[in-house]
């Protein structure tokens, strides 16, 4: 009986089957390692290793010089910027402390879905209440009320328009106080300086024509600082928004930049239209959309409040909170007071 031959090769055909076959992936970083090892090793040093007697020539020397910070310094940038941009459209939530049973008025926790599909949160402020109801009776379930939607600033939560909720409660109005994207809501969600944030106020607008009791051809916006862009931005796409409030508001993106999304030395300033670039493209937004000269027509056809400041206002100044009523008063025509003839 003849035994079976064992082919001694067999193994090595193995392996070099194996190496054949290799995806081009695992290639390519077995080439880009051995690549950035002649790099990094000793880019400085002006011998060969292992060969203490033979000098490189210079042309060597600043030829592998040159590629080393030809691939190093492009990545250095780029981790710069996205860094730089990360942190800006990504600041520290803060925390919320007060609610609206603060100030003395029912508010109910509400959630919603941003037209993009980001989980948003809000408060919701009913404009009836237990006291109408004594004091109007059945008259104040019959009525359907205005409403409006507060938005706060670029880093702030709906805290910070905790001061109009009860003003504006007090005139018939349901106030709806939105959270933003990325505002400590659960939501880690860029932070876009209004331009994203618009499609939030479209969802709260439209959450607020859904709700009963809600005239939905009498509902305001109101945002202060970027939330402003954001409902001045919302209110461009839905022409059925009755009014719109404005304080603060950004002018432009020059600023936004340069204090948020770009190195604040002043000899890396070339780098701002790159980090603006950068910002654009993770965010999928258009920056020149903060620009108000975009709305021009829009600021002279429409019930529009502008609020500027320079120093910034706050929904705190009793000032502010008197104009912001009167206008409401007017616009939306609330059933607590008769509508003025006073011009805005």
């Amino acid at each position: 009986m003849n035994r079976p031959m064992m082919d001694p090769t067999f193994a090595l055909d193995v392996a070099r089957s194996k190496r054949r076959h290799l995806p081009v992936g695992r290639w390519a970083a077995m080439g880009a390692k051995w690549f950035f090892n002649w790099l990094l090793t000793n880019p400085l040093a002006i011998r060969r290793p292992g060969d203490e007697q033979v000098r490189w020539p210079l042309f060597k020397i600043g030829i592998r010089m040159a590629v080393f910070w030809a691939i190093l310094l492009p990545i250095l940038v780029g981790l710069v910027v996205m860094l730089t941009v990360y942190l800006g459209t990504h600041p520290t939530p803060l925390p919320i402390v007060a609610e609206p049973s603060s100030t003395g008025v029912y508010f109910e926790p509400a959630t919603l879905a941003s037209t993009d599909g980001t989980q948003l949160a809000a408060w919701m402020v009913p404009a009836i209440d237990a006291r109408r109801v004594v004091e109007e009776k059945d008259h104040a379930l019959r009525l359907s009320h205005p409403a409006i939607v507060l938005v706060h600033d670029y880093g702030k939560t709906m805290q910070q328009m905790l001061p109009l909720v009860k003003p504006l409660h007090d005139e018939g109005i349901m106030v709806l106080v939105l959270g933003l994207r990325g505002s400590g809501t659960g939501s880690h969600a860029a932070q876009t300086f209004g331009l994203n944030e618009s499609k939030d106020v479209m969802a709260a607008v439209d959450l607020l024509r859904q709700t009963a009791f809600v005239d939905g051809s009498r509902i305001a916006v109101a945002g202060i600082g970027t939330g402003a862009n954001a409902v001045l931005i919302a209110a461009s796409k839905d022409p059925n928004i009755r009014a719109v409030v404005l304080a603060d508001m950004l002018q432009n993106c020059d600023g936004v930049v340069a204090d948020r999304l770009s190195p604040k030395e002043p000899w890396l300033q070339w780098l701002r239209p790159v980090c603006r670039r950068v910002f654009e493209m993770e965010c999928d937004v258009d920056t020149a959309d903060l620009d108000s000269a975009r709305y021009a027509g829009l600021l002279k056809s429409r019930s529009i409040l502008l609020l500027p400041g320079p120093d910034g206002i706050t929904t705190a100044d009793p000032t502010t909170l008197s104009r912001i009523k009167l206008f409401c008063r007017r616009h939306l025509q609330t059933p607590t007071a008769p509508r003025l003839s006073a011009a805005r």
